[in-house]
C-alpha cells in the first residue's frame, strides 16, 4: 500500500533514481579496480539507460495511472539493475551491494510490508546466485572468469542476505507505523474539520446572539445573530471591549467575581445593546466562564436574546390590562358610591317631606346621612390614595421598629379577646424604606388578617434578613380565603366582605411594588393565610 495515493511520491523517487544513476556514472570510472572492475561496461551503460527511461516515464507524464502497480513494478527493475550493476563490478568483489539496501529500503515506503519483504528476498537470491555463479557458471559476460568462491566470500553472501531481510523487516515496520499515525493524524484533522464545521454551522445557526470575550472583555468571536442584534458588521464587532456594546450599567468585574462562586454557572443581567445607529435594543445577557481543557479561564462567553417583542408584547398586555382594571375600578366605584348615595338620598327625601316626623326618627335619618357621608368620603380617601400614589421619601429606617410601632397601634382597637398577637423577630433590620407608606401597607395586612379571626385565633408577625432582602410574614388562624378568590385579592375594589371597599390589599400591593418588592399570599382552608413581603435592603433604582 503506497503511502500517498497521489503521484508525487512516484516522482520523487524517480528524481532519486535518476541522481543516483548520475552519481554511479561518475563514481564507477574513478574507483580503484580492486574494488570495482569494470568488467562489463556496456552492461552499465545500459543498466543507466534503463535507469534514465524508466525515471522519465514517471515524470514526463502528467497523470500516473494505477500508482500501486507501477511502484511494485519499479521495485522488481531496481532488484534487477541493481544486480546488474554489482555483476558488472566485479560480483562478490564489488562496493556496490548497498544499493540493494536503499532498493529494500524505497519498496518499504512505496509498498506494503509483504511487499517490501518480497523485495528483499528476491534480492537476496539474486545476490547469492550471482556469488554462487561465479563458481558454478563459466560464464565470463558480467565478469571475469569462474573462479573458486572463498570462504569469506561466502559469508559476506549470507551477512548481505540476512541484511535484506533485517532492512525489510524493521523499513517496513517503520513504514506501517508511520503509514498508521499518518491515517490516525488524518482522521483526527478530518474529525476536526468535521468538528470545526459542526461548531461554525450551529454557531451561526442559533438565533441567540453569542459572543466570546478575551480576559480584557474584548469580542474575539461573535455569531450571526449577535452581528444583528448589535446592527454592526461583520468586522464591526470584533476587538471592542463588551462595555462599548451594552449599556453603561453592567458591571463586568462584579459579573466575573460572581462567576467565581461554585453555585454561579451562569450569571444573568437585564440591559440594552447600543446600535451604531443610536437605537437601543433590550436584550436579556447571560454570562459563563470559557474556560480550556485544563480548566484555565480564558474568557467569558455572553448569550443575548433580543427581549424586544417580549418588551412590546409586555407593554400590550399591561395596556389591555390597564384598561381591565380601569373598566372594573368604574363598575365597582359606580357601585360603592351608589349605595351610600342612595342611603342618603333616601333620608334627606324624608327629612324635607314629614315636617311632623318624630324627633327619634329624624335622628336616626340624620345618623344615616352621616354615617353614608363618612362611608362615602373614606372610599374617596382610599381610592385617592391608591389611584394618585406620592413619591416615597426613602430613608434607612429599622424595619423591626417599624413593626413594634405598628403591632402597639393594632393593639389599641378593639380586637376579640381570643386573638392572640405573636411577635416573631427581633432588630435591628436595617432597610432603605419610606417607613409611612411601609406603615400603612403592613397595618393594612395586620387588620385584614385579625379581621379574618372575630372570634379567637392566632396572629404571627415574623421577619427577617435573607441576603440582601428583608422578608416579612403576617399569619393568621382563620378559616382561609378560598382558591378562587386567591388570584384575586390584590384588585382594586376586591373583597368579600360587604363593608369593605377593597382597596386595602390592593393599596399595599402598589406600596410593596414601589419599594422596589413584591407581596404573595398562601392560603389553606382551615388552616389560614399568609402574607409575605420581600423588601430589597438597598434603595430601589
Amino acid at each position: 500500500m503506497i503511502v500517498l495515493e497521489s503521484p508525487a511520491l512516484l516522482r520523487a523517487f524517480a528524481w532519486a533514481r535518476l541522481a543516483l544513476a548520475g552519481a554511479l556514472l561518475v563514481t564507477v570510472p574513478l574507483t580503484a579496480s580492486q574494488y570495482a572492475p569494470v568488467a562489463g561496461v556496456a552492461v552499465l551503460f545500459a543498466v543507466l539507460g534503463v535507469t534514465v527511461a524508466s525515471s522519465a516515464a514517471v515524470l514526463l507524464r502528467r497523470t500516473v495511472p494505477h500508482p500501486r502497480r507501477i511502484a511494485a513494478l519499479i521495485s522488481a527493475l531496481d532488484v534487477v539493475l541493481v544486480t546488474a550493476v554489482v555483476a558488472s563490478t566485479g560480483g562478490p568483489r564489488s562496493m556496490y551491494p548497498f544499493l540493494y539496501v536503499l532498493t529494500v529500503t524505497t519498496a518499504c515506503v512505496l509498498l506494503s510490508r509483504a511487499g517490501a519483504v518480497a523485495v528483499a528476498a528476491a534480492a537476496s537470491v539474486l545476490y547469492s546466485g550471482l556469488v554462487l555463479a561465479g563458481t558454478l557458471l563459466p560464464i565470463t559476460f558480467f565478469s571475469e572468469a569462474p573462479y573458486e568462491t572463498s570462504a569469506l566470500e561466502v559469508v559476506t553472501m549470507f551477512l548481505n542476505a540476512a541484511t535484506f531481510l533485517v532492512v525489510a523487516i524493521l523499513a517496513s515496520n517503520l513504514a506501517e507505523r508511520s503509514r498508521r499515525a499518518q491515517r490516525e493524524l488524518e482522521s483526527r484533522e478530518r474529525d476536526l474539520r468535521d468538528l470545526e464545521a459542526f461548531r461554525d454551522l450551529v454557531f451561526d445557526s442559533v438565533g441567540t446572539g453569542l459572543a466570546v470575550l478575551d480576559r480584557e472583555h474584548r469580542v474575539t468571536a461573535f455569531n450571526r445573530a449577535a452581528g444583528d442584534i448589535t446592527g454592526r458588521a461583520t468586522n464591526g464587532l470584533s476587538s471592542m471591549r463588551w462595555t462599548e456594546v451594552a449599556d453603561d450599567g453592567l458591571d463586568m468585574d462584579e459579573i466575573v467575581m460572581a462567576l467565581r462562586e461554585p453555585s454561579a454557572p451562569s450569571v444573568r443581567r437585564p440591559g440594552s445593546i447600543r446600535r451604531p445607529d443610536g437605537s437601543a435594543v433590550p436584550v436579556q445577557m447571560t454570562f459563563s466562564t470559557l474556560r480550556s481543557a485544563a480548566g484555565t479561564r480564558l474568557g467569558l462567553v455572553v448569550a443575548c436574546e433580543d427581549v424586544s417583542a417580549l418588551r412590546r408584547m409586555e407593554a400590550q398586555m399591561r395596556q389591555a390590562d390597564r384598561f381591565a382594571t380601569l373598566g372594573r375600578m368604574s363598575a365597582n366605584i359606580a357601585h360603592e358610591i351608589r349605595n351610600p348615595l342612595a342611603a342618603i338620598t333616601g333620608a334627606v327625601e324624608a327629612l324635607g317631606h314629614d315636617a311632623g316626623m318624630p324627633p327619634q326618627t329624624r335622628q336616626t335619618l340624620s345618623t344615616i346621612v352621616l354615617r353614608e357621608s363618612d362611608r362615602l368620603n373614606r372610599i374617596i380617601e382610599e381610592f385617592l390614595a391608591y389611584a394618585r400614589p406620592t413619591p416615597l421619601a426613602l430613608r434607612r429606617a429599622d424595619v423591626a421598629d417599624l413593626l413594634q410601632d405598628v403591632l402597639a397601634q393594632l393593639e389599641q382597637r378593639p380586637l376579640p379577646e381570643g386573638v392572640k398577637i405573636v411577635r416573631a423577630f427581633e432588630g435591628p433590620l436595617w432597610a432603605e424604606i419610606d417607613p409611612t407608606a411601609l406603615r400603612q401597607a403592613l397595618s393594612n395586612l395586620c387588620v385584614y388578617a385579625a379581621d379574618a379571626m372575630p372570634e379567637c385565633g392566632e396572629l404571627t408577625i415574623a421577619a427577617a434578613r435573607t441576603g440582601d432582602t428583608v422578608e416579612l410574614r403576617v399569619s393568621d388562624t382563620g378559616p382561609g380565603i378560598p382558591a378562587a378568590d386567591l388570584g384575586h385579592i390584590f384588585e382594586p375594589f376586591f373583597s368579600v366582605k360587604p363593608d369593605r371597599s377593597g382597596l386595602g390589599l390592593a393599596l399595599v400591593h402598589r406600596l410593596v411594588r414601589d419599594h422596589g418588592g413584591h407581596v404573595e399570599a398562601r392560603s389553606e382552608a382551615g388552616a389560614g393565610t399568609t402574607f409575605t413581603v420581600t423588601l430589597p435592603v438597598a434603595a430601589h433604582a
